[in-house]
């Protein structure tokens, strides 16, 4: 990574980016995903997608699967 992580930090804070905690919400979620994708990272933040009122942008044609929410690029 060409930044610390404490500068990606700081670079996140400074441009509104807030950090989302991981809530039982989205753990109960995770149970509920079918297995398109095994990366336990990225069922995390799927599962927080799909609680949220959020939308992901991805390069995953496999994560892309799991909603109209998750945006393939």
């Amino acid at each position: 990574m060409p930044v610390s992580g404490a500068e990606a930090a700081r670079y996140f804070k400074e441009s509104g980016f807030q950090c989302l905690a991981i809530e039982p919400e989205h753990i109960l979620m995770i149970e509920q995903l079918p297995v398109y994708h095994a990366d336990p990272f990225d069922r995390v933040i799927i599962a927080q997608v799909l609680t949220e009122p959020m939308r992901l942008i991805t390069h995953n044609a496999t994560i892309s699967q799991y909603s109209g929410t998750i945006i393939s690029v």
